[in-house]
């Protein structure tokens, strides 16, 4: 697969990413619609900011793909603050609903995802510099594919399935979504992407042994 179709095929699973989370998030509130009064102006804040992030990592991978890299670089640049934003308003967010609900598994599972993320971010700006294309964009992938714990639960929240659900959701969807890209563009598994993958896995292990400890 060459580089545009890469970063098309990229385009086409942020953008699905993006219209799954948007479609879980208004079911909660369908379902749900005591829920609504959560959406604080500092809630609905962070929300605005991970749909800015989402719909950033497919019109960025649309824009290499069309070979439009100036602009593609420009909000790469842009991207540093919309990271701080987000990370930052996402801690308290987590904080405080952690507390408000007494429930302090929120708060663990929404903090790792930042511990995966914001690695990963750096590490995919670090790729760019070296050339490392396709690394650079799979660490982008894995990053964003950490965010997706919570909007898994609110499928599950939905369903009716016990919240443990979602967690477990979490590393074999990573897993499939990475490896399928992995291998459409490759036909291979790269040393990088693997070592990725195993530390977002890992984060998750950590986290479900921190849980294991807080609550038996």
């Amino acid at each position: 697969m060459s580089a545009r179709e890469a970063n098309r095929l990229l385009g086409h699973i942020a953008a699905a990413l993006v219209v799954f989370t948007v479609t879980a998030f208004a079911l909660k509130v369908i379902v749900h619609p005591e829920r609504a009064a959560r959406y604080t102006p500092l809630v609905t804040f962070h929300a605005v900011t991970m749909f800015a992030w989402m719909s950033l990592l497919a019109s960025q991978a649309y824009l290499a793909s069309a070979g439009r890299m100036k602009l593609h670089r420009w909000f790469g640049a842009v991207s540093l603050a919309l990271v701080a934003a987000l990370s930052v308003s996402g801690a308290i967010v987590s904080i405080d609903i952690g507390r408000e609900f007494g429930r302090p598994e929120v708060t663990i599972v929404n903090i790792a995802a930042f511990v995966t993320f914001i690695p990963l971010y750096v590490a995919a700006i670090a790729f760019a510099r070296k050339r490392k294309m396709h690394a650079h964009r799979q660490a982008m992938l894995i990053g964003t594919l950490a965010f997706m714990t919570p909007v898994y639960a609110r499928v599950t929240d939905v369903l009716g399935l016990p919240p443990q659900v979602a967690i477990g959701l979490q590393p074999p969807l990573t897993i499939a979504i990475t490896l399928g890209y992995e291998w459409a563009a490759l036909r291979r598994v790269s040393k990088a992407t693997a070592a990725m993958l195993a530390f977002s896995v890992a984060v998750v292990l950590a986290m479900v042994a921190v849980l294991a400890m807080w609550f038996v």
